[in-house]
């Protein structure tokens, strides 16, 4: 399976623009990302992200690096360690990675990282009534409309079974409502499946991160929020 790279949607007047330091995001790798330094970093901070870890391990036997692009025997690593296997979305291990690493930067940058936690509700009423191809077919549109309205800077994963995280930068916190508001209408329209529209009913909890907070503690407090 190709992972197809989301387009991206200018939202400067909301959105931080740091964009040379922002990972690349969604469901496939921004080719330039794992090739740029993090400057000034935290002895912790200091160590490549996953993302570089399995480049240098998909450099071939004769010593040549793979392709800057996710093709090859990095594509395979990929897709197999980093990616949900259903909706191509980042995994957890990897919404960790470009967490933290997102708000050690925004600690020596400034701007704010916003979290929020999609937890579709009815998706098991879903595959009840309809199956579970049709609830499969759900999930991935569902990812498909949030990837497409968010930039490639930007991280979505699937954290469960019904569970989507979007990890956004944005300037402060007052950008974050319209940014909701969006998201929220993207949830709201019906998703075409097998000849019909099917609704979802989704929660959604939005957090900002503190300075001092770990990926896994933002994280905590956007699950109880949604």
């Amino acid at each position: 399976m190709r992972l197809r790279r989301p387009s991206s949607r200018p939202d400067r007047w909301l959105r931080h623009t740091e964009h040379a330091e922002s990972p690349g995001a969604l469901g496939v790798l921004d080719p330039g990302a794992a090739d740029r330094p993090v400057p000034d970093a935290a002895p912790e901070q200091r160590f490549g992200s996953v993302e570089e870890m399995f480049r240098e391990i998909s450099i071939g036997d004769e010593g040549h690096p793979a392709p800057a692009g996710p093709v090859g025997r990095y594509d395979e690593l990929w897709q197999l360690a980093l990616a949900d296997p259903l909706t191509g979305l980042a995994n957890r291990m990897l919404l960790l990675d470009r967490l933290n690493r997102e708000l050690a930067r925004r600690r020596r940058h400034g701007g704010c990282v916003m979290v929020s936690h999609i937890d579709l509700r009815n998706l098991k009423d879903i595959n009840d009534e309809l199956g579970y191809v049709s609830g499969n077919e759900v999930l991935r549109g569902v990812s498909r409309r949030l990837t497409s309205m968010l930039r490639s800077e930007d991280t979505v994963s699937r954290v469960g079974e019904s569970e989507l995280v979007a990890v956004m930068t944005i300037i402060d916190e007052q950008a974050a409502e319209p940014l909701v508001q969006r998201l929220r209408n993207v949830l709201d329209n019906p998703i075409a499946v097998t000849g019909r529209d099917v609704r979802v009913s989704a929660s959604l909890g939005t957090v900002t991160a503190g300075t001092s907070e770990s990926a896994e503690e933002v994280l905590v407090r956007a699950g109880h929020a949604a």
